[in-house]
């Protein structure tokens, strides 16, 4: 899938975009592609970052962010993972503490809550094993 996904990007962006000649001197009507958040002929409104792309070069553009945003999650878990693997037994009583002392320092019905949600995740888990 992560091929076809790169095979869309691309013809996405070889695509030739629209050029738009400029009169010497006269004045223009707008051209959809140039037009207004409020001008109901403009391809994308509300957003001037993405309004010069086509719809599918859109989806093609939020496919690739998607999977970078994926891809950075997961190396940054490997290296909180990689970190807490390599951290000796004072560090880990440290980072224990250090926690310890933020949960304490946390409002009660903040506590609350939290403790409400992994009740409920702890049902839901037992629920579904």
């Amino acid at each position: 899938m992560t091929r076809f996904k790169m095979i869309v990007l691309a013809a996405g962006l070889l695509a030739p975009l629209p050029l738009y000649a400029v009169a010497s001197g006269a004045a223009q009507a707008p051209s959809p592609a140039m037009a207004g958040p409020g001008d109901s002929a403009g391809r994308h409104q509300g957003n001037k970052l993405l309004g010069f792309l086509t719809p599918e070069q859109r989806v093609a553009f939020r496919m690739q962010v998607r999977e970078e945003a994926r891809e950075q999650r997961r190396a940054q878990r490997r290296a909180q993972f990689q970190k807490l693997a390599s951290m000796t037994e004072s560090d880990r009583q440290k980072l224990k503490a250090d926690l310890q002392a933020r949960w304490d320092a946390m409002p009660a019905d903040r506590k609350a809550r939290i403790e409400q949600r992994m009740a409920e995740r702890k049902d839901r888990h037992n629920a579904a094993h």
